[in-house]
């Protein structure tokens, strides 16, 4: 299967080559507010090209649990990808943010599982292979009202176990960076060996910041002494956004990549300069089409992918056929 993708409206920003100054950072008043700017350069980068051909190495696989695949990260070590699902008809309370994690190969044939008991949705999975070991970077601590994690975990993949939300292997590696911190979600950039962090400040007032590996891993994720090498606000979405959920993120050097859409609608992916400021973005709403043909199509999931030497933007739809939910990957590995 290939897609041939649409651009609906591209907005250019002024000034984004690499020489961009460092910006000073906002009080802590204006971060709220969700229009500072960068907090620092971040080196710059090739950015993927979203039209044209893609490619499509997962298709309709069913996964561990009969559930819905929120999102999926790559172990770009050992070429395997990490799928979460949850089970969005639960209604048993004592489940709410229950998840499975499925490992599978790069075309998703399952290779093991592991259940993670109150952690929450799945919006978003990092993969950090470590020392022959897997850690997985997930939304953590389930606020029961929401279903949404409310901190940030890593933890080690163990075939086959159940690790509740209490357990002590867990490790918090929720950022504090700010007063609120709403719905952390992780992404790791392996291009670079960062982790960056999607949170939200307010209601539709999404921020995303970033630091190095070494720092997150050991627990530097703070604002004093300062650890972050960059952080900027995303675009709010208002009554549009309402419609076209966010669905998932990627960081690919100095741009991230948004993807929004509902079930059974149009499916979209925004681009955004790191070193942008407020809530410009580089391409907005960009339309696609790939996997068009999938029954209940919605948008799940965006990963790096590096394998043979090349980079790939990886996007994923989850897809309902009488009952039966299954996971497909497209990628874009094509740069501006």
């Amino acid at each position: 299967m290939r897609s041939n993708d649409r651009g609906l409206s591209r907005r250019r920003l002024l000034g984004t080559g690499g020489g961009i100054a460092a910006a000073a950072l906002l009080g802590s008043g204006a971060s709220l507010l969700g229009a500072g700017p960068a907090y620092a350069v971040v080196g710059d980068s090739s950015r993927f090209k979203l039209d044209g051909d893609g490619d499509n190495p997962v298709w309709k696989k069913s996964l561990h649990a009969n559930w819905v695949m929120q999102s999926f990260a790559y172990d770009n070590v050992n070429q395997h990808i990490y799928f979460a699902q949850s089970n969005t008809s639960n209604t048993n309370p004592d489940n709410v943010g229950d998840l499975w994690i499925t490992k599978t190969d790069t075309s998703g044939n399952e290779l093991g599982s592991m259940a993670l008991h109150n952690f929450g949705h799945g919006v978003s999975i990092a993969v950090e292979p470590y020392q022959g070991a897997v850690y997985l970077w997930t939304e953590w601590w389930t606020n029961m009202d929401t279903g949404f994690g409310t901190r940030i975990g890593r933890f080690k993949f163990v075939n086959g176990a159940t690790l509740e939300m209490t357990d002590g292997s867990i490790q918090d590696r929720t950022p504090s960076i700010a007063d609120t911190m709403v719905n952390p979600q992780p992404a790791i950039d392996p291009s670079t060996d960062r982790l960056w962090v999607r949170y939200k400040v307010d209601t539709d007032m999404p921020r995303i910041v970033g630091f190095d590996m070494s720092d997150a891993r050991a627990g530097r994720l703070t604002e004093k002494p300062d650890y972050r090498l960059a952080e900027r606000a995303l675009p709010s979405r208002g009554d549009w956004g309402k419609a076209n959920p966010f669905q998932g993120f990627a960081v690919y050097g100095r741009y991230a990549y948004i993807l929004e859409g509902a079930a059974n609608g149009p499916s979209y992916i925004s681009v955004i300069d790191l070193n942008g400021s407020g809530q410009s973005t580089v391409v907005d709403k960009w339309e696609t089409t790939a996997g068009q043909s999938l029954t209940g199509r919605e948008p799940q999931g965006m990963a790096i992918w590096l394998a043979s030497g090349a980079a790939r933007l990886a996007f994923g739809f989850h897809s309902n056929t009488d009952g039966v939910r299954q996971s497909s990957v497209f990628y874009k590995s094509e740069f501006v």
